[in-house]
């Protein structure tokens, strides 16, 4: 069985945010494929099955500590090796169906790398919350609340607390305390701090313990909740970045079309190849 390292949200290699792909996952169960990650250590490892169509697969993804029912850079970063793979045009557009749900992602070859963007579908925007419970969140990560914004559960598929917070806010924030309570409170699974006026965000896992580089699953919302609050215009494309604390700097382009679909899109660059060696049973 063979595995691939990409890397999703980057110009280059040894850019963006690095993952694992195993185009063909037939034979793992569940457990396998959380062994698997915690072992590639990776912020998400994502395991593909193919479909009746050629261009349709299943897709799970998972991070060290759980499975995900939606992610934004294993998305792209496998239909990419799709492409890689399975096609010989320039451009080609493909299926994944996540448990929870349908994407639909198009790429293209772009130099060395490939271009992937995909359809989020149309954000859903949960609590506001109140400056009281906003200002206990930024302290949670010792950061300073930006005061012109509100924090906002936004969704295209996995609920983030958007919390807007101050340049130096966003520079010198640490995650000190489990907030996985707090967040299941208000109907959000993570907390995404933002600088608005850079366009600049940084995540942590639940634990606070590891550091996301390119999240493409918040990146979706962000857009979403720019535009609503008038930052930013319909129908155009704007990126936002993450990764520069982490000396991983990526770029993530965002589109909220007319209808309120978000579309998220960025560089992958293919890395490394590898296989498995005939799996244990406990693979199986």
């Amino acid at each position: 069985m063979e595995y691939w390292q990409v890397d999703v949200f980057a110009e280059r290699v040894l850019a963006g945010n690095g993952l694992a792909v195993f185009p063909d996952s037939r034979g793992l169960s569940a457990a396998a494929m959380q062994e698997l990650t915690r072992e590639l250590r990776q912020f998400e490892s994502i395991f593909l099955t193919p479909l009746d169509s050629p261009d349709a697969f299943t897709a799970r993804v998972f991070t060290v500590e759980e499975e995900l029912p939606f992610a934004g850079h294993p998305i792209l970063g496998a239909a990419a090796l799709l492409h890689h793979l399975h096609a010989r045009a320039e451009e080609a557009s493909w299926r994944l169906e996540l448990p929870e749900k349908q994407v639909r992602i198009d790429t293209r070859r772009d130099g060395a790398g490939f271009y992937a963007e995909m359809d989020q579908g149309v954000a859903a925007f949960g609590q506001v919350l109140d400056t009281a419970r906003a200002n206990a969140f930024a302290a949670a990560f010792g950061s300073e609340p930006d005061p012109r914004h509100p924090a906002q559960v936004v969704s295209t598929g996995l609920p983030y607390l958007l919390l807007p917070v101050t340049a130096r806010g966003l520079a010198e924030a640490r995650q000190r305390e489990s907030l996985d309570a707090a967040l299941a409170a208000i109907g959000a699974a993570f907390v995404f701090l933002m600088d608005v006026d850079a366009r600049e965000g940084r995540t942590w896992d639940p634990l606070g313990v590891v550091e996301d580089i390119a999240t493409g699953s918040a990146a979706g919302p962000v857009a979403a909740w720019r535009v609503a609050r008038g930052l930013e215009a319909p129908e155009e494309r704007f990126a936002l970045t993450q990764g520069r604390f982490l000396g991983r700097p990526s770029r993530l382009d965002v589109r909220v079309d007319a209808d309120g679909h978000v579309r998220v899109g960025g560089g992958v660059q293919l890395l490394a190849q590898a296989r498995l060696l005939p799996p244990p049973e406990s693979l199986g």
